[in-house]
């Protein structure tokens, strides 16, 4: 039979009433271990009648505490006596407490019992050194209790949790019927992870907590280069702008992740030109208080290639590259296309003159220029001559006028001049 201590109340009468009492009170085991988990508690509730004597209470409910929760109830019979079987009680002490009313007072009795506790072994699988702020990372182990029969699966929640941080960092996660366990833990700061057994018969099985994982915490960042829309001209100076931010929790609960600007962080700014080779290093610097920098760069002719800008900061930031932008550098030009005579009789001779010029009206000359026909409710441009200018820029071709339709001269552009097309319409009648 257990080892008992009849009548310890929980807590005061709560009101005034006749005077109750559980007595014998009795166990089926005072020894409990994970192996015999099931224990039925009896007694009998006890009424005092006037002069002093004790009568057996029927048809009145008594209820089983473990700790400060109700875990069961049963009803006196006619002799006032109760029977309650539980598992997995999980307490050292259970008490049965008999309900209070307006005219019985409550009363309360222990049953004591020792527990032997099972060793038990909880792996948690290897998690990366770093991970970037606000990524969840996968977590999953093993958990088992020794048994008579050796090491099995135990049943519980594991519960990783980061337990350097201020945070309420904890991830939740079921073992299964083969011990296994798996789950995400996000990361929000820097710390040290531990997984805890919370097995389910809690004082059964001893709780162990894995050896602390320090992840450390990365925020990832972002870079932008920004250059003029209009096309660079060569020799004439402006501006790129480098543009960065980190990722950071920007309220209070960790709750919202936000980029921020990344200030007073080196960037570098790079150019691979577009006939090859590896990016050349064209300007340092750091940013700003805003996370921008400026950059002055004056275009040189034939500079044709990708630009793009990187940081590498240091401590638990992550560097992070532009975007390419593409800048072709060149002299712009025009081009200049003239068919007459416009309207021209079907059969009759057509000449197509024109002119390509640099900036300031500076003849582009010994230039290839190529001359198409498109005629009209054609999708097809037709190649009709190659023609080239001469000394003052100018080019001249005739043709034979046989149907309505666009010509076309278009100029491919070189290492110092930038492409170009022109167009006139001819009406043949």
């Amino acid at each position: 039979m257990g080892s008992l201590a009849s009548g310890t109340a929980l807590a005061a009468l709560a009101r005034s009433g006749v005077v109750t009492q559980i007595v014998e009170t009795a166990a089926s085991t005072d020894h409990l271990d994970y192996d015999h988990r099931q224990v039925t508690l009896s007694g009998r509730l006890m009424q005092q009648q006037a002069d002093g004597t004790l009568a057996p209470l029927p048809e009145h409910t008594v209820r089983v505490f473990a700790g400060n929760y109700s875990r069961d109830e049963a009803s006196t019979d006619a002799d006032g006596r109760f029977t309650v079987t539980m598992i997995d009680p999980g307490y050292r002490v259970l008490t049965a407490c008999s309900d209070d009313d307006d005219t019985y007072a409550e009363s309360c009795a222990d049953y004591r019992f020792t527990i032997t506790q099972r060793p038990t072994r909880l792996s948690l699988n290897p998690l990366p050194a770093s991970s970037k702020l606000g990524s969840w990372v996968s977590v999953s182990g093993h958990a088992e209790v020794l048994t008579s029969a050796g090491w099995g699966p135990i049943a519980g929640v594991i519960g990783v949790a980061a337990l350097n941080s201020p945070l309420n960092n904890l991830g939740a996660m079921r073992v299964e019927a083969d011990g296994g366990f798996s789950g995400k833990i996000q990361i929000r700061d820097g710390a040290s992870w531990a997984a805890t057994l919370y097995p389910d018969a809690l004082e059964y099985d001893q709780r162990n907590s894995t050896p602390p994982t320090p992840i450390r915490t990365v925020h990832p960042t972002s870079t932008w280069l920004y250059a003029p829309q209009s096309r660079p001209v060569p020799g004439r100076p402006f501006n790129f702008r480098v543009s960065t931010d980190a990722m950071r929790f920007q309220d209070a609960q960790y709750e919202l992740l936000a980029p921020w600007p990344l200030p007073d962080e080196p960037f570098k700014l790079y150019f691979r030109p577009d006939s090859g080779g590896q990016p050349r290093l064209i300007a340092s610097g750091r940013t700003g208080r805003d996370g921008d920098a400026l950059i002055a760069h004056t275009p040189k002719v034939g500079e044709r290639g990708t630009w793009f800008a990187r940081i590498d900061p240091s401590g638990d930031l992550t560097g992070s590259v532009s975007t390419n932008v593409h800048l072709d550098v060149r002299y712009a030009t025009t081009l200049r296309l003239s068919a007459k005579p416009d309207p021209v009789r079907k059969g009759r001779r057509l000449t197509a003159h024109g002119t390509l010029l640099a900036p300031g009206g500076k003849a582009l000359g010994k230039r290839t220029v190529k001359i198409y026909f498109q005629a009209r409710g054609s999708k097809k441009w037709v190649g009709m001559a190659t023609v080239h200018t001469d000394a003052h820029g100018a080019f001249t071709r005739t043709f034979t006028a046989k149907q309505d339709g666009t010509w076309h001269a278009a100029f491919a552009g070189d290492t110092l001049d930038l492409p170009v097309q022109a167009a006139d319409y001819v009406d043949v009648r």
